[in-house]
């Protein structure tokens, strides 16, 4: 089971809103963050939080999201 990244983000929160909004369309998502297992979490300053599906989702995804 292959994933693709389909957003980056600047918070966590505006990456919990998209996860929200594909949740509610039926698309399950996972947010990717490198923030040293929530020991440090000012890392995203160096790398954006990534919310990441299926890769056969991704279109459907990509196309909600846009809306």
């Amino acid at each position: 089971m292959a994933i693709v990244t389909i957003g980056s983000y600047s918070t966590e929160s505006e990456a919990q809103v998209a996860q929200a909004i594909l949740e509610a369309n039926g698309v399950s998502s996972i947010i990717l963050r490198d923030d040293a297992g929530g020991m440090l979490p000012s890392l995203h300053i160096l790398a954006n939080i990534k919310l990441a599906v299926q890769e056969e989702d991704g279109e459907l995804a990509r196309e909600i999201l846009s809306q």
